[in-house]
């Protein structure tokens, strides 16, 4: 039995997630700005671009529950568009959100974490993040930040029994495509690219993976002794993974361009 915090848990994967944990027996508590109404998971409204507000939060469950195991950081959302057009105020929102929150919530957890006798922090990136997709360059960037954050933290926290894992999951049929946040003005010249390749990548997700995949991975992680550095959620996209690992850099890069970049329009 863990007492186990979820951000971004009022729909998609944080949902998901929390609730199968929580069906397990867990205690788990669902962070998002959004109150959240499950039967069996405590919602508690917080943002986790606020670092003050994270920080009393996790003092609250600590008092309530007298420990904290599992810190699942999840909350985030993408942008789309090509990256002149991309104002500077959504890019900025979009890191506040999807690599400030992931350090907030990791810096008010980690005192809890350690009095707690050690415990994990699961990071939720994305193959986005090894595999950079044109017109979603701010997504990739902040999950590739997770990737660099994620393996900096286990080296610092792991005297103290505190375990960290970045988790990249494919493609997840989830209100995620539906929120994606659209740049309102497009340099003319990108439209029909940026449309063709946002189409794609839509009906990708449209076509994914269950978000109940995601959650049974992340138990797997929740109950491991150990847990990996990387796990990568669905079997066709570890094979990418892999394959972008062995491919020399230039090719990988020009045949994700060849799905997504649609160069030629």
């Amino acid at each position: 039995m863990n007492v186990i915090i979820v951000t971004g848990a009022s729909s998609g994967i944080g949902l998901a997630i929390a609730n199968y944990l929580a069906d397990k027996g867990h205690h788990v508590y669902g962070i998002s700005r959004t109150k959240i109404h499950e039967k069996l998971v405590k919602g508690i409204q917080a943002d986790v671009t606020d670092y003050e507000q994270l920080k009393n939060t996790y003092q609250d469950i600590f008092d309530i529950e007298g420990r904290i195991d599992v810190v699942i950081n999840n909350a985030g959302y993408g942008i789309s568009g090509s990256i002149e057009s991309t104002s500077l105020d959504d890019a900025k929102n979009l890191m506040d959100v999807n690599f400030m929150g992931v350090f907030h919530s990791t810096k008010a957890a980690l005192p809890y974490l350690r009095q707690s006798g050690g415990g994990k922090i699961i990071n939720m990136s994305s193959v986005a993040s090894r595999l950079a997709i044109p017109f979603q360059a701010f997504y990739s960037s902040s999950k590739a930040a997770i990737n660099a954050f994620t393996e900096a933290l286990h080296n610092e926290v792991s005297p103290y029994h505190i375990q960290a894992c970045a988790v990249m999951p494919g493609d997840i049929k989830t209100g995620f495509t539906k929120n994606r946040k659209k740049n309102l003005q497009e340099v003319a010249i990108y439209e029909k690219r940026v449309e063709k390749s946002v189409g794609v990548m839509e009906d990708d997700e449209r076509n994914g993976m269950d978000p109940e995949v995601a959650a049974k991975a992340i138990h797997r992680l929740v109950q491991k002794k150990h847990m990996p550095l990387y796990t990568t959620i669905g079997g066709k996209y570890r094979l990418f993974v892999v394959l972008h690992k062995l491919l020399p850099a230039r090719f990988a890069n020009f045949v994700v361009g060849a799905i997504y970049g649609f160069k030629k329009d």
